[in-house]
């Protein structure tokens, strides 16, 4: 594995290595995983550019941070997109089905569009920080561009920069050979390219200096005694600063590495003795490759890159208190890749059938076990990605603090210029996973925020009144409903009024009501207090990589659009309508731009109904009979805050409940379970009362109404039986308005959209209901699964269809799975465009090896 170097006295190596095979609590390091293991996350997408109307397809592979092994000891992966300039725009939490995170992001309601980021990140992963969540520029752009949607494409100018040096081993030593790494960024925060010259304090030119790649590069020269030394540097565009560099310190020890591509050499040097007891250090993400005392004997020691673990090492040099006296980092490209192998068979004429047999080997020849996702995309509409693979996100960005600008870049050959610029890359950003001297002192770290293993609702409750507030709390339990489901659960409540709700698990756009009630008893009405959903800050967002030739693209996947026509409006952005209805809101979704009526909150308040259904059915041209609910004799189509219910498949949580096993008897109409009123008698968490006669009529009992529908659970949406108190505008969209969201079987009918309130509206909205002891909150609940759709053209009919066929993404799947031979296979059917793919194929097998391989297949 090691020698001392060849031109020294006879070879010192070691006879043992440190590895998991060594005594459990023997090894720090293992010690310390055992304590806090953490986790790394790759997310594939089908593409990283889009037009407006597109969905984005996702698959967040997450693994162990010491083993890449596929993991999901977190039950969610949250997922986020931002514009550029930070605002969130969408979050979505992904729930881990059969170990696997996939989903989706709808673009068609987008009110910007240009530079975007995608950031996905488990609530366990807060523990490392924010630098360590996974992050990816993706580009969306409008159908048409106008001056509102226009965005900027102005060269982005920088006035001003700043250059930092690092010193390889920490310091700069008088007499030796030293290596000085470098990074430019601008005063945007972006890498600059510069280049200059190094002087000393006489003004004399020792060397030069050139950025290689992303703003860093790397200088050698060896420091005088009493001599300070400066750089000049210009930037491409004239401006020259000058900037000093660090000032030598001899009483350091610092590691100096010598690389060749089959080895390395670590040589520590000093301007003194080395002190005693020194001990050497290398571990790879937390597996110790070597750990010895320095032989005093030798000079330096050469390590072999194939007895070593492929990815970044840390290189300690230690002092016999555990002290880091100095660090090196260095990439080794070792056997961290699968062999994976795609055949293709049928032809590549329009509409055809192609076949994909894909087969994965481990690198010590026996077949690969576990899944990958893979994206085939059109390369005329779609730019080649640069936003970073799953080889480039485990090994090296989720190792190193900061953003990396094209990480793959680094990959892509092993000249010269690519390995040096990663060796710069190394020296200016460090790896801090871990604290290793600490660690070594066994002084542990300890996890901050928990594993997420399900859906949690906390809060607190309080009683009214001046006195004995906060006594015999504990003698309440706090008790939850989901209309929707029928899900009924309780749980105790403490002395201070906290209580938590846990062991269910529900999608997103789920009500919960939550009430309080006495345990055994008569006690008087408390307040419920819920705590809001906490998501961490995501940092530095990573910036889209200017590349003039995406122009190309972009007008091609627009000319696509244009030959689609009509055929799958989802995908097209139309020009702004503008309609009249009573009062013309100021609003840039388009399900309020395209309506040909809306009601606002306040009329809707005015109305006197009780429940969205119970206004629907006082709409002009609506009826209403039981569940039933047609607009002019045809059956209209409903949203929810944007997301259409058949397109998105997200409004109607029953059905995605019911597929985990914990159906119901849907058409019949199951009674809520009552609870007891403090005031005498016995009403549900609502105030509503169900039976299964099919009129709806006011009731005689107070504020309370008697709500009564029957039968099949599955014609409307359950959120229309919710109260309209939580509702901020309904609004009716008609006729052509409808061709956004390609609901062409709705002609007829329309489109109901219902937008809810938010956040403190949707707070003080529930605390206005009749019963002050009820708490309505809908936290953030997990993406109900959708599938990727493409046509299939298994007969004569489907070919010669004059349906148009121009996609973009001609096939999506998120998880392939692998069969006991390593081998998996894949079909798909051409479009009409000619076949010129990109096939992207990405995953982790079961022992940890990355999957990654990108085939172009042509006509």
């Amino acid at each position: 594995m090691c020698s001392v170097n060849s031109e020294l006295p006879p070879p010192y190596t070691h006879s043992e290595n440190f590895s998991h095979s060594s005594s459990l609590y023997a090894n720090p390091f293992i010690e310390q995983i055992e304590h806090y293991p953490q986790e790394k996350l790759h997310v594939s997408t089908d593409k990283d550019s889009y037009i407006a109307g597109d969905t984005i397809w996702l698959r967040a592979h997450c693994a162990d941070a010491a083993t890449h092994r596929p993991i999901a000891a977190s039950r969610y992966v949250y997922v986020e997109l931002r514009d550029d300039r930070g605002s969130l725009v969408r979050r979505i939490k992904l729930l881990s089905r059969d170990s696997v995170y996939s989903g989706y992001l709808p673009t068609q309601s987008l009110e910007r569009f240009g530079d975007y980021s995608l950031t996905a990140y488990t609530l366990y992963m807060r523990n490392p920080g924010p630098e360590y969540f996974f992050k990816k520029p993706l580009t969306i752009r409008p159908y048409r561009e106008s001056r509102r949607t226009q965005r900027n494409t102005s060269v982005r100018k920088v006035s001003d920069f700043d250059v930092s040096f690092f010193p390889e081993g920490g310091y700069l030593i008088d007499g030796y050979d030293c290596c000085v790494a470098f990074k430019a960024l601008g005063d945007d925060g972006g890498s600059v390219e510069v280049a200059g010259v190094v002087k000393n304090d006489r003004d004399e030119t020792v060397d030069t200096l050139r950025t290689l790649h992303g703003g860093m590069g790397c200088l050698r020269f060896t420091a005088h005694t009493g001599e300070r030394y400066y750089a000049e540097c210009t930037m491409a565009g004239g401006k020259t600063e000058r900037f000093d560099l660090p000032a030598s310190r001899n009483t350091a020890c610092v590691l100096k590495i010598l690389q060749t591509e089959e080895n390395f050499t670590v040589l520590p040097i000093s301007g003194r003795p080395l002190p005693k007891g020194l001990k050497l250090l290398v571990h790879c993400r937390g597996n110790i490759c070597y750990h010895k005392p320095w032989n005093y004997d030798y000079a330096s020691l050469i390590f072999r890159r194939s007895d070593l673990p492929g990815g970044i090492l840390q290189i300690l040099l230690l002092d016999k208190a555990g002290n880091a006296l100095s660090e090196r980092l260095v990439f080794n490209r070792g056997e961290e890749l699968a062999t994976t192998d795609v055949q293709i068979g049928g032809t590549l004429e329009q509409r055809t059938k192609v076949t994909l047999a894909v087969t994965a080997t481990d690198p010590d020849g026996g077949p690969a076990a576990g899944d990958f996702s893979i994206a085939v995309t059109d390369r005329a509409a779609v730019p080649a990605a640069t936003s970073g693979s799953i080889y480039s996100t485990l090994l090296l960005s989720s190792e190193l603090r900061g953003t990396i600008e094209t990480p793959d870049w680094y990959f892509e050959g092993r000249d010269a210029a690519r390995v040096a610029a990663l060796d710069a890359l190394l020296l200016t950003q460090g790896w801090r996973r871990y604290d290793v001297p600490e660690l070594m002192k066994k002084e542990y770290v300890e996890p901050q925020y928990p594993l997420e293993v399900g859906q949690e609702i906390t809060g607190r409750i309080s009683k009214s009144g001046l006195w004995n507030r906060k006594k015999k709390l504990s003698r309440y339990e706090m008790r939850m409903i989901v209309p929707s489901l029928h899900y009924v659960t309780k749980c105790a409540v403490d002395d201070t009024g906290a209580f938590a709700l846990n062991g269910f698990d529900f999608p997103d756009s789920t009500l919960y009501v939550l009430r309080p009630a006495a345990a055994k008893g008569l006690l008087p009405e408390a307040t419920v207090k819920v705590a809001r959903d906490s998501f961490p800050e995501v940092g530095t967002l990573p910036r889209v990589p200017a590349q003039e030739q995406k122009k190309p693209y972009i007008v091609q996947a627009r000319y696509y659009i244009e030959q689609r026509g009509q055929t799958d409006m989802r995908n097209i952005l139309i020009d702004t309508v503008y309609v009249t209805h009573h009062k013309r809101l100021e609003s840039t979704r388009p399900e309020h731009r395209l309506a040909a009526r809306t009601w606002t909150a306040e009329q809707i308040k005015e109305s006197g109904a009780g429940t969205i259904l119970d206004f629907i059915a006082r709409m002009p041209g609506m009826s209403v009979v039981g569940r039933q609910v047609s607009y002019r004799g045809y059956r209209p189509g409903f949203m929810v805050d944007g997301r259409l219910e058949e397109t998105v498949g997200e409004m109607n949580p029953v059905r995605a409940f019911r597929s985990t096993g914990m159906g119901r008897n849907h058409k019949t109409q199951t009674r809520l379970p009552p609870i007891p009123d403090p005031g005498g008698g016995w009403i549900d968490f609502t105030g509503m009362n169900y039976s299964n006669t099919n009129s709806a009529q006011q009731s005689t009992g107070g504020n309370k109404r008697q709500i009564q529908y029957i039968d099949d659970f599955d014609n409307v949406p359950d959120i229309l039986y919710y109260p309209l108190e939580i509702v901020s505008r309904i609004d009716l969209i008609e006729g052509g308005n409808m061709v956004l969201w390609g609901v062409s079987h709705w002609k007829q009918a329309g489109i109901i959209s219902i937008t809810t309130k938010k956040g403190k509206e949707l707070d003080d909205a529930t605390r206005t209901l009749p019963a002050r002891d009820v708490e309505f909150v809908s936290p953030l609940g997990y993406q109900t699964p959708a599938e990727f759709y493409a046509p299939a053209y298994a007969t004569e009919k489907a070919r010669r269809s004059m349906v148009p066929d121009y996609r973009t993404t001609l096939y999506w799947n998120p998880t392939v799975k692998l069969d006991d031979t390593g081998q998996a296979t894949v079909e798909f059917y051409t479009s009409d465009a000619p076949a010129d793919y990109d096939i992207t194929i990405e995953g982790i097998t079961q022992t940890g090896k990355i999957v990654r391989t990108v085939k172009i297949i042509t006509e």
